[in-house]
C-alpha cells in the first residue's frame, strides 16, 4: 500500500510542478525588478553536507560599500514546487530601500527530500551569513518567506533566537501543519471573494504534507509547525500578512494572536503585527492580476520594510 501511495505522491507532485511552471511563464509580467539599482548574482552557499551547495540569488545595492545588513528570503513551494527567483520584486525592493544584501535562497524539495531537509537548508543559509562577519553586518540579520518559506522563516527566527535574528516577515505562512485528516481544524478563510491569487484546496495541502513528511513525523514539532513555539522564542519584531480569502488565513491569524498576546494579532507597540489583506487569496503578490492587487502587494512590502528597518535600529 505504501509504495502505491508514494507513487501517487510523486506523480501529483511532478504534475503540479509542470502546471506551476506554465502559470509562472504566463504571468511573468506580474513579477518585475522593483529597482534597477540592484545587482543580482547567482551564488552557492555551502551546506552541512560535504560537497553539496545551496543556490541563492544575492541582491546588492549598486555602489554599496562596507558591510551591509542581510535579509534572507525563502519562496513559496508547498515544499514541492521549484521556484527560486520568483520573489524578485520583493527582494530587489528590500535591497534598494534598506540598503542591504538580500539572499533569496533555494532549498531541497519534496517528495525527493523529506523533513527536515528543507529546514536544514534554510538554517545553513543563516549560519553561512553568521560565519562570514567579514563580509556581512551579522548584528543585523532578518529572515522572511512566503507560505512554506514563511513557515521556515518563522521557525528559524524562534529556533536561532533574537540575538541572531532581529526580525521576521512571513507572507501567508503555513504556520500550523497537522495530520492531513485534521486540516479542517487549522485551515480556513473569512471571505470567498478575491481579485488575485489562488485558493489552496484541502487535497493539495494534504499532498504537500504527505510529500514532505513521513508517517512517523511528529506534527507537534515546533520546528515543523511554528505555532508550537513559545511566544517568547520569537524576535521582538514579527510581521505576518495574509489575504482574507486565503485558506491559510486562519492559521496565520491564530499564530499572530498567540505571539502578540492580542485578539487583534497586533501588540500595543506594533512590533508584532498581523496584516490582513482584503479581497486577496494565496500568492496575490506573485500572481497579481489587477492594479488593486499590485497596490496591496506594494503596501504589504512597505510594511515589511518598515518593520525590518525598525528592528535594525534597536
Amino acid at each position: 500500500m505504501w509504495p502505491l501511495k508514494n507513487l501517487v505522491i510523486y506523480a501529483l507532485s511532478y504534475g503540479l510542478r509542470i502546471l506551476d511552471w506554465i502559470q509562472i511563464a504566463l504571468s511573468r509580467r506580474c513579477r518585475v525588478v522593483a529597482s534597477n539599482d540592484v545587482k543580482i548574482e547567482l551564488i552557492r552557499i555551502p551546506s552541512r553536507d560535504s560537497g553539496r551547495y545551496i543556490r541563492a540569488y544575492r541582491y546588492t545595492p549598486a555602489n554599496a560599500t562596507g558591510k551591509l545588513p542581510v535579509y534572507l528570503h525563502w519562496h513559496a513551494s508547498g515544499w514541492v514546487l521549484k521556484r527560486l527567483g520568483i520573489d524578485i520584486h520583493l527582494c530587489s525592493r528590500i535591497s534598494k530601500e534598506l540598503n542591504c544584501v538580500v539572499l533569496e535562497c533555494d532549498y531541497r524539495k519534496a517528495p525527493e527530500n523529506k523533513y527536515p531537509a528543507a529546514h536544514n537548508d534554510t538554517e545553513d543559509a543563516v549560519l553561512y551569513v553568521l560565519a562570514n562577519e567579514h563580509a556581512y553586518d551579522t548584528t543585523r540579520i532578518s529572515v522572511g518567506g512566503s507560505s512554506a518559506g514563511g513557515n521556515m522563516a518563522l521557525s528559524l527566527s524562534a529556533r536561532l533566537g533574537s540575538e541572531r535574528i532581529k526580525s521576521c516577515f512571513a507572507l501567508y505562512p503555513a504556520a500550523h501543519l497537522t495530520h492531513p485528516e485534521r486540516l479542517d481544524t487549522v485551515m480556513g478563510c473569512v471571505s470567498d471573494k478575491f481579485r488575485s491569487g489562488v485558493v489552496i484546496p484541502h487535497w493539495c495541502m494534504k499532498l504537500f504534507i504527505n510529500a514532505y513528511t513521513t508517517p512517523g513525523t511528529d506534527m507537534n514539532d515546533p520546528r515543523l509547525s511554528p505555532m508550537f513555539y513559545d511566544a517568547s522564542k520569537f524576535p521582538k519584531y514579527v510581521a505576518v500578512a495574509c489575504g482574507d480569502a486565503d485558506t491559510l488565513y486562519r492559521m496565520s491569524f491564530d499564530l499572530m494572536k498567540k505571539i502578540s498576546g492580542s485578539a487583534s494579532g497586533t501588540n500595543v507597540d506594533g512590533s508584532r503585527k498581523f496584516i490582513c489583506v482584503p479581497n486577496e487569496a494565496h500568492e496575490f503578490n506573485t500572481f497579481g492580476r489587477t492594479r488593486a492587487s499590485q497596490e496591496e502587494r506594494d503596501r504589504v512590502e512597505g510594511e515589511a520594510i518598515n518593520m525590518i528597518r525598525a528592528s535594525w535600529r534597536q
